[in-house]
């Protein structure tokens, strides 16, 4: 998630958890005297404002609650990672969409401390497509990010697409981490896809072809 700003954040965490465990268990026996075992979670904040903020900060949940505990007894971190250009090299060694996207907010910063603002952000464009930086996206979508862009500089709505693309791949991501997770528990196949329909909205079909995929990819293992 891209968040510029982020104190309600664990809160809203919190609820997306409790849907997805809700989601996950629903065919368990929650009444059962036998452990069930659940997905480790974690809560990341990408954050890409213009303030000096470290390269990570963690967010409590604690933090909002009234009266204040010295150990509640719920308890969720969030953590922020800063994704501005000079900040989390590690990560952006690792994902390339977050360093692109990194270097191109960067030089519409740099360049319009320069020259207007249209003209640093077709310079960055034109740059960053000539660098293979965002190429593809700003080559399909050249004309609606400047205009996004210039609109008093929104750097929300120029992420808006870029998004779009983040979060078709953190889908692929966390469906195969479902799949893994199933297989794990030795899930049958038709319990794997009623997950994968239930927990990522999609259809029988698609959610067969996921699964199919994986198996092709992973032919030593095989569902019940």
């Amino acid at each position: 998630m891209i968040f510029q700003t982020r104190s309600n954040l664990p809160l809203r965490f919190l609820m997306y958890i409790a849907d997805i465990y809700s989601a996950y268990t629903k065919d368990m026996n929650l009444y059962g005297t036998k452990a069930i075992q659940i997905p480790l979670p974690s809560f990341i904040i990408f954050y890409n404002g213009r303030e000096q903020q470290p390269d990570r900060t963690e967010y409590l949940l604690s933090d909002l609650f009234h009266p204040t505990a010295d150990h509640p007894a719920l308890e969720l971190k969030a953590v922020m990672l800063n994704i501005n250009k000079g900040h989390n090299q590690e990560l952006m060694d690792a994902c390339h969409t977050l360093r692109d996207y990194s270097e191109y907010v960067s030089r519409i910063r740099t360049y319009s401390a320069q020259m207007p603002l249209s003209d640093a952000v077709e310079k960055a464009i034109t740059e960053c497509i000539q660098e293979n930086i965002l190429r593809d996206f700003l080559l399909k979508n050249r004309a609606e990010a400047k205009a996004m862009s210039i609109y008093e500089y929104d750097e929300e709505k120029t992420m808006r697409m870029l998004r779009e693309e983040a979060y078709e791949e953190a889908i692929e991501i966390g469906i195969r981490t479902t799949i893994e997770t199933c297989m794990e528990f030795n899930a049958s196949s038709a319990l794997i896809i009623q997950k994968l329909i239930s927990q990522f909205h999609l259809s029988e079909e698609k959610a067969q072809a996921y699964l199919n995929e994986y198996l092709n990819q992973n032919p030593k293992h095989s569902p019940l």
